[in-house]
């Protein structure tokens, strides 16, 4: 499609960089997709990474473009050289040992093996391989009691309040 209306395809790597693909690559990789055939990856190294900061590749064309076109401050300030050594290494950890890859996919078959189909009030929407699990309540729970778009909202934020204070609790005792 890209070649017949003349667009070019831009593909964010944000959340699939790190997690999907035999190395992490991403969704390229995971879908055995050419990454020349992508006109510009971006993505966040803040993300499955851990790290912090950006990437943006493509051809010299497009980056070029990108470079001109945007906003003078985008690509001003240089990363932390801690920062920039965490991704990096992270990276060249991930492209040495595919067995972190095995080792996660593993970890994310157990949790969903928790989660789905075991409970009675959540289900999992992620594809089955996905790291990134997407938790919504089951319709038959929400029209039971008949929680709002709000209380459900809340209830989520509840949860992922106590998860952090357990977590902070763990991190002291340790």
């Amino acid at each position: 499609m890209k070649l017949k209306y003349k667009f070019r395809l831009i593909l964010d790597e944000s959340w699939s960089y790190g997690v999907l693909g035999r190395t992490g690559a991403g969704i390229t990789e995971a879908q055995n997709v050419d990454a020349n055939e992508v006109d510009m990856i971006t993505g966040s190294l803040s993300g499955p990474l851990c790290g912090a900061g950006g990437f943006c590749a493509g051809t010299e064309e497009v980056v070029g473009h990108q470079r001109i076109s945007s906003a003078s401050y985008t690509y001003s300030a240089a990363l932390p050289a801690l920062l920039a050594t965490n991704s990096s290494e992270t990276i060249k950890a991930l492209q040495e040992k595919p067995e972190i890859m095995g080792s996660l996919r593993e970890n994310v078959k157990a949790m969903r093996a928790q989660l789905d189909p075991r409970s009675d009030w959540v289900r999992c929407t992620s594809e089955e391989g996905n790291p990134v699990l997407l938790l919504v309540l089951k319709e038959e729970v929400v029209e039971a009691r008949g929680w709002s778009l709000r209380e459900q909202d809340m209830l989520f934020q509840d949860i992922i309040d106590e998860v952090s204070l357990e977590h902070s609790r763990t991190l002291v005792v340790r």
